[in-house]
């Protein structure tokens, strides 16, 4: 065990009502090695965040056991405390004090901690410049964005320099910059300080640039674990062909119905947008089948290409996970959507 920061045996939580019951997170076996970037990975509901509060102390199993740093969650769970930072991402925030400023709130929480003031000072000096929240470090907590208080709890978690890292989605909410600067920390963290992080996301892409194994957890039970790339072998029989097309908002609809009536098609995977450029990717029994009936029922649409593509870590997630990728293409579709309309009446 001494070569792993994390190991969970058979964890299981069952969430009961008077009424129901529900087996949350359903015997969860892992082994994280010292210094590993871990992505969980899960629809909504799976269990991610559920594990890894078991794994923080803050629920207890109903069944199993788990180690952080060789010290057990049940038996140490002070030891276990000392050992990691933890955050929740979004709804993280609500576990701050916003009648303090975000500097106030981290020398508190680095006093519960037992950081001696003047390095705890320096070292909250020094992440709140890095994460750009210098500025807005004597303002009330509650005076913050989503994004800003997900950046505080991220320092919140670091203040006592832990090893390990227990991170629920953690970029959830910040813009494009700052995510990217987030991963680039994070990623920074494992190879240069040897920090273990187990890091769950639904940025798909996000878990690909960092990860280094990655488990997939549905109904609470792990399918899957391996690497991105065994992931993506593991359903290297998905064909995919990527389209890419110009078309007004009010034509996409169209174009939809078209491909989904098609017998080669068997579901649409993706659909992105850049003004007025579509990409539209669907899942295929036979590239050479499929290219030219596509080419002939989108005949009158301006075609930019039509191209054989690998399966994207998404579509493999999704085809693993046992969620039917275009459910999940329509919802995401339906909020940007939605999204663009609200802006448009408000804007």
């Amino acid at each position: 065990m001494k070569d792993y920061a994390i190991v969970s045996e058979n964890i299981t939580k069952v969430f009961k009502g008077k009424d129901y019951s529900v087996v949350a997170v359903d015997h969860v076996s892992l082994k994280i090695k010292r210094g590993e970037f871990y992505g969980l990975l899960g629809p909504n509901g799976a269990g991610k965040t559920t594990f890894t509060k078991i794994l923080a102390t803050l629920l207890i199993p109903d069944e199993g056991e788990a180690w952080i740093d060789g010290y057990s969650i049940l038996k140490e769970p002070v030891e276990v405390r000392k050992r990691i930072g933890w955050m929740m991402g979004e709804t993280g925030g609500r576990a701050l004090y916003w009648r303090l400023s975000g500097f106030d709130n981290l020398m508190f929480f680095a006093t519960l901690q037992n950081v001696p003031k003047e390095i705890a000072e320096r070292r909250i000096r020094i992440l709140l410049k890095f994460l750009e929240l210098e500025d807005a470090a004597d303002k009330l907590v509650m005076e913050y964005s989503t994004g800003m208080k997900i950046k505080l709890m991220l320092i919140r978690s670091l203040l006592h320099n832990p090893d390990i890292l227990i991170l629920d989605e953690p970029t959830l909410g910040l813009d494009v910059e700052s995510a990217i600067k987030v991963r680039n920390f994070l990623r920074r963290l494992a190879d240069e300080l040897g920090k273990t992080i187990l890091f769950t996301s639904h940025n798909m892409y996000e878990v690909e640039q960092l990860c280094d194994r990655i488990a997939v957890i549905n109904k609470g039970k792990i399918i899957f674990e391996g690497t991105p790339r065994e992931i993506r072998e593991k359903v290297e029989e998905m064909k995919i062909v990527e389209i890419t097309l110009v078309a007004e908002d009010s034509k996409l609809a169209e174009v939809r119905e078209k491909l989904n009536k098609l017998p080669v098609v068997k579901e649409i995977t993706s659909i992105e947008r850049a003004g007025r450029i579509y990409k539209i990717r669907v899942s295929v029994d036979d590239h050479y089948t499929a290219i030219p009936e596509i080419v002939e029922t989108l005949k009158g649409y301006k075609i930019e290409s039509i191209l054989r593509s690998l399966p994207t870590l998404e579509e493999a997630f999704l085809k693993i996970a046992g969620v039917r990728i275009e459910e999940s293409v329509n919802n995401r579709f339906l909020r940007r959507m939605h999204r663009r309309r609200m802006s448009s009446e408000h804007g």
